[in-house]
């Protein structure tokens, strides 16, 4: 199974590298930060400057009742979507499963801090920050103990998806899926940050960069390419262990507590 998954990614990595796809790429990443650009100066526009809604920080206390709604919201918001995507409704195996939300929220919190000292170091000034329970000078948060296992609940979603579409097969490569998933976090850090000011009036995390009114920036896509690229070989990785997924994706998860705990 292994050895057909790497020929099926080989034979359409190819696909990906002749001159039409590599023309696309350039032109796709343009339309989506049009896009972007678009989405998020309407919502500055919706929930600012007409709902005049206030951007405040929000009370600790209500930190418990923001992670509880934002789960709820976004699970079965991602998982209709990855199954829209696959044409029809995805099953879970819940040990894969385990695998990849323990070692995305281990991975993703780690780079998010290695990522802003670089920032801090090379730009003067974070590339983010958190607002909601900042951790470590709010380069990172405590709501990644769930948004990031969410997240990894995504990208499993999506390759499941992605896999089973047969119409998908294009993009059924490391590159191609790199790609993508880059330009999805994007996407996810406006939706959430869109969630967040319209129900909690406060960003759940600030991006200094304006250029897409703080909810994402262009800046961060050549890191988020360096991330997914990570996180592709990762995937490919996690494909080939048959057993002990659960115990494996707990205890990266289990790390990633220890390590927030350390850090706060």
């Amino acid at each position: 199974m292994v050895e057909i998954t790497i020929m099926q990614n080989n034979n359409s990595l190819k696909k990906v590298l002749n001159p039409a796809y590599l023309i696309r790429a350039p032109l796709f990443l343009i339309a989506c930060y049009i896009i972007f650009w678009v989405v998020t100066h309407f919502s500055w526009w919706l929930l600012i400057e007409k709902a005049d809604i206030k951007i405040t920080s929000l009370d600790p206390q209500y930190w418990p009742e923001y992670i509880i709604v934002f789960v709820l919201f976004f699970l079965p918001l991602l998982y209709l979507f990855c199954s829209f995507v696959a044409k029809k409704f995805l099953p879970i195996h819940f040990p894969k499963l385990v695998l990849y939300m323990g070692c995305t929220f281990f991975g993703a919190m780690w780079f998010e801090i290695i990522l802003d000292t670089l920032f801090v170091k090379f730009m003067g000034e974070p590339g983010w920050l958190y607002k909601v329970w900042p951790i470590h000078q709010g380069y990172t948060s405590g709501v990644g103990m769930f948004m990031w296992p969410l997240y990894g609940f995504f990208v499993y979603c999506m390759n499941s998806a992605i896999e089973t579409n047969p119409r998908l097969v294009n993009i059924n490569n490391g590159a191609a899926k790199t790609y993508l998933y880059a330009l999805d976090a994007m996407a996810l850090e406006i939706l959430t940050n869109i969630f967040s000011i319209l129900l909690y009036s406060t960003y759940l995390f600030y991006y200094l960069p304006d250029d897409l009114l703080h909810f994402t920036t262009i800046q961060i896509f050549i890191p988020y390419l360096s991330a997914c690229g990570l996180g592709a070989a990762l995937s490919l990785f996690l494909e080939r262990l048959k057993k002990n997924h659960f115990i494996i994706g707990l205890s990266f998860y289990l790390a990633g507590v220890v390590s927030l705990c350390w850090l706060a």
